[in-house]
């Protein structure tokens, strides 16, 4: 615990050290009664002792008017996504975000709510060890679900298996993340995921989970190994034959000193030529 602790620490001071702002807009927000968390996989990444360029930050006890006032004390704000609370202050690569939930189907109704819980804000990640947040100033974790233990114990869970159907791109999130982060899939969330639809699945968005998978990921055969082990590979890969000799070449690709770029060819060259 005093590790993990050393490692939040070290990585709020990293985020106000990099963002010159974020001190005073953290202070203005807590002034006016908010509380400010970082979320999402920064949070996962500061646990792992690794610091994040992609800053979620939720804020709660305040509306959406009050938090677009205050972030424009720092600079032009603008709308990621009005509907889902999402704000951006000019120059800061950060997004700022008032809790929510969302409901089932293609078209889902936001209902954002600063008073949320934050088990109820959680509920909507994809898996446990992205469903945690950081108070950046009582530097508390805050973890609903248990995501730092399934962390430590490299199991990925759900939060709520039929909330994670809601997004089917989700399979595929699961899939890189067991790449890049060597980890087992909870029992149930593979049954999820045996059945999951994606039939309705952007390319585009597919095509962003595997670049990840191919361009940080050590060993992106662990992901095609789980997609085989659910049943999945053949349907989503059918005129691939991912056998032991292509897995170790992704592997070893994967494992260069190439850039992403580089990689995300030369491995795709690899499978299409096996």
């Amino acid at each position: 615990m005093v590790q993990i602790q050393a490692s939040i620490k070290q990585c709020i001071a990293q985020i106000i050290q990099q963002n010159f702002l974020m001190q005073n807009i953290f202070d203005e927000i807590l002034s006016n009664g908010g509380q400010v968390l970082l979320v999402g996989g920064a949070v996962r990444d500061c646990l792992l002792g690794r610091y994040s360029l992609d800053l979620d930050f939720e804020v709660y006890r305040l509306n959406l008017k009050d938090l677009e006032k205050i972030l424009k004390k720092f600079g032009p704000v603008s709308f990621v996504g009005k509907s889902f609370g999402v704000l951006r202050v000019h120059g800061l690569d950060v997004d700022w975000s008032i809790p929510r939930k969302d409901s089932s189907g293609r078209k889902p109704i936001v209902e954002i709510d600063p008073y949320m819980s934050f088990q109820d804000a959680f509920k909507r990640r994809d898996v446990t060890i992205n469903a945690m947040g950081i108070d950046v100033h009582t530097l508390e974790l805050i973890d609903p679900f248990n995501g730092l233990r399934d962390l430590e114990e490299k199991i990925l869970r759900a939060p709520d298996n039929i909330f994670f159907q809601q997004d089917p791109l989700r399979l595929f999130r699961v899939m890189q993340f067991v790449a890049r982060f060597k980890m087992n899939v909870d029992d149930s969330l593979s049954e999820v995921c045996k059945t999951i639809d994606i039939s309705l699945v952007s390319p585009e968005r597919i095509e962003a989970e595997l670049k990840k998978m191919f361009t940080v990921s050590k060993n992106p055969s662990l992901g095609f190994q789980w997609l085989h082990d659910i049943g999945r590979l053949v349907e989503l890969f059918p005129d691939i034959n991912f056998d032991k000799k292509l897995l170790t070449t992704l592997d070893c690709l994967a494992q260069t000193t190439m850039n992403s770029t580089q990689k995300w060819f030369v491995m795709w060259g690899a499978i299409l030529t096996h």
